[in-house]
């Protein structure tokens, strides 16, 4: 019998850390142990500034996230990372053998992803190798050609990467919590694990993840994901808009955004007014709503732009059939959605964190999607390498593949 495996996330967010803590028991099921949040300082667009601010919030999550199992259950955790420093590319390679009688073998793929990896400088780091499809014999959109005859074999595959010393930074930051890492996941490809459909993935989509200072991107196609790509701007840009546009402090600012705040402001009654609190002795003042949400709007409508641009870099030249899925904090804006639906078109859905069967409510929300998202990542890639023990290019990506791979020959052999 299985025994009982326990996992757990941290996403580490420009405003907040936050952790989730998990047992998968001995029959396969899964249980929410505990969660833990703690406000983050330390982060600035996905880049530790603060080691000792970061580490702070990251013990005070993980120690929140374990209060009624006891410490030391977390001995190692999967954790998101972020930042304009991640990059994308789509590779192709083919591999041509006339041996391959008995059928595609695990090590014969193997060798084709190792092939296909692309040729990086000592900056950069691969967080991601994923198949995107094969084509056999000139067949494409092949999933898994495992076990087939071929003679000439071509995969494509997404790799996504990393600036290393980032990386390097946000791993000691971790450990210094006294956990290891097992792996980092890209937040954009962790909440598209969360929130995405099995229908959108096929169909194609946009999946974004506003947080405060970052949007992540991660584009669909053919079940996969496709293209990977961070804007470095989010909800906090709205907050410091709002902050001098009302001449209040950014906390203040923040707290009027979230309870007032609106994307669309002809949706808002022209006659609705707001009080804004007394600043350093100063009387309190009533503004307009409306006002008030004018630098919001202009704002929003500024990031969505951005991240179109990015979308359309991509080679897209229109939203996929699945459309455009927004999640994240900021996404909880009142009358986002009727804004991009307005200036975009197609499909929009904003997007809670599922996957699970059973997800706690208090998990059911957008701002946790990337936390929700790293953990489903780290149990279905459980006991994949980390690319951050040694210094060589068949780090993360390649290894977790050939785990995967070898854990299938090794089912096929035992049968």
């Amino acid at each position: 019998m299985a025994k009982e495996t326990y996992y757990a996330a941290v996403d580490v967010g420009t405003n907040k850390v936050s952790s989730i803590l998990a047992r998968v028991g001995s029959e396969g099921e899964l249980k929410i142990l505990g969660t833990g949040i703690s406000p983050c300082y330390g982060v600035q667009k996905g880049r530790v500034e603060s080691i000792e601010e970061v580490k702070s919030a990251v013990a005070s999550a993980l120690g929140e996230a374990q209060r009624y199992v006891g410490r030391g259950v977390i001995s190692s955790v999967y954790a998101s990372i972020s930042g304009n420093h991640i990059t994308c590319m789509n590779t192709k390679d083919t591999l041509r053998n006339s041996e391959y009688v008995d059928g595609l073998t695990a090590q014969h793929l193997s060798e084709l992803m190792k092939a296909s990896l692309p040729d990086i400088d000592a900056s950069k780091e691969i967080l991601h190798v994923i198949p995107i499809g094969y084509e056999v014999d000139g067949l494409s959109g092949v999933r898994n050609p495992f076990g087939l005859h071929a003679n000439d074999v071509q995969v494509e595959s997404h790799v996504v990467t990393g600036d290393a010393t980032i990386i390097k930074n946000t791993v000691k930051t971790i450990e210094a919590c006294k956990v290891g890492v097992n792996s980092l996941v890209y937040q954009g490809l962790a909440s598209s694990e969360a929130t995405l459909t099995g229908d959108e993935r096929e169909m194609g989509a946009v999946l974004v993840d506003i947080g405060a200072g970052t949007s992540d991107i991660c584009i669909y196609k053919y079940g996969s994901p496709w293209y990977s790509s961070v804007v470095p701007v989010g909800g906090s840009q709205l907050t410091r808009d709002l902050s001098v546009a009302l001449r209040v402090p950014y906390y203040m600012a923040e707290e009027i955004k979230v309870k007032w705040g609106h994307a669309f402001p002809e949706m808002v009654k022209a006659d609705e007014e707001v009080v804004i609190p007394s600043v350093q002795g100063q009387p309190k003042r009533v503004v307009k709503r409306r006002g008030l949400c004018e630098p919001i709007h202009q704002r929003t409508l500024e990031i969505l732009k951005l991240i179109m641009l990015r979308v359309s870099q991509s080679g897209l030249r229109q939203l996929p059939n699945g459309g455009l899925v927004i999640t994240g904090g900021t996404s909880e804006l009142q009358g986002l959605r009727k804004l991009v639906e307005d200036n975009l078109g197609g499909p929009v859905r904003i997007a809670n964190p599922s996957g699970i069967a059973g997800l706690p409510t208090q998990l059911q929300k957008p701002g946790l999607s990337a936390a929700v998202g790293t953990l489903i990542w780290g149990i279905k890639h459980q006991g994949e390498s980390r690319a951050y023990r040694e210094r060589d290019r068949y780090n993360a990506g390649y290894r977790s593949l050939l785990n995967r791979l070898g854990r299938v020959k090794d089912k096929v052999a035992n049968r």
